[in-house]
């Protein structure tokens, strides 16, 4: 991993991150600007965090693009409230529904409209690797209610990639995509 120190903060870029970017760009050719587009809503998504944090003065311990995405550490000993834990948490999808809802505004429902709506949901789900997952646990702070949340959606999604794949309909992005949170569900 490539990174450096910026004003305190480890900037990072790993190799899973060329590695992935370079696959899509292989055997994804055509598809560049949406490629990019997914970049750039990704960026303002994780923007919307450090502009947050920033508010809170809670800086950062690191930045690393890697081939999942982009992933910010909170600076350790930080003392913050459960409410301004949420909205940092919640201000990446914040930002990329209002991105959308600005974007339908002007030029109407497109890619980027599209990707910003489906990435504010999907860091949503009730998962311990997302957005979602973590504001829920802070919501209800270990309670039996969060574990039954997140095994009710690991199985409603592990329903869908079943009825897809019957219906010879399955989308590998979206079979990845389940193992991904299936296996940082038993990780994380």
């Amino acid at each position: 991993m490539f990174s450096v120190k910026i004003r305190g903060v480890n900037i990072g870029v790993s190799f899973s991150f060329f590695a992935v970017t370079a696959i899509m760009l292989l055997y994804g050719g055509a598809l560049c600007g949406e490629i990019f587009t997914a970049l750039v809503c990704c960026v303002l998504h994780e923007l919307g965090h450090l502009t947050f944090m920033a508010l809170f003065s809670d800086k950062p311990e690191s930045v690393v693009l890697y081939g999942g995405g982009i992933r910010i550490r909170p600076g350790s000993g930080r003392l913050l409230s459960s409410a301004a834990d949420m909205l940092i948490l919640l201000s990446g999808c914040a930002v990329n529904f209002l991105a959308a809802g600005i974007w339908y505004l002007i030029s109407g429902f497109d890619f980027f409209c599209a990707v910003n709506l489906l990435l504010g949901v999907f860091n949503l789900l009730p998962f311990k690797y997302f957005d979602g997952g973590r504001a829920l646990e802070k919501l209800l702070k270990g309670s039996r209610s969060y574990d039954i949340i997140r095994a009710l959606f690991i199985f409603l999604a592990a329903v869908c990639v079943i009825q897809m794949n019957l219906n010879g309909a399955l989308s590998v992005s979206f079979a990845l995509t389940f193992f991904f949170v299936v296996l940082s569900e038993i990780l994380y």
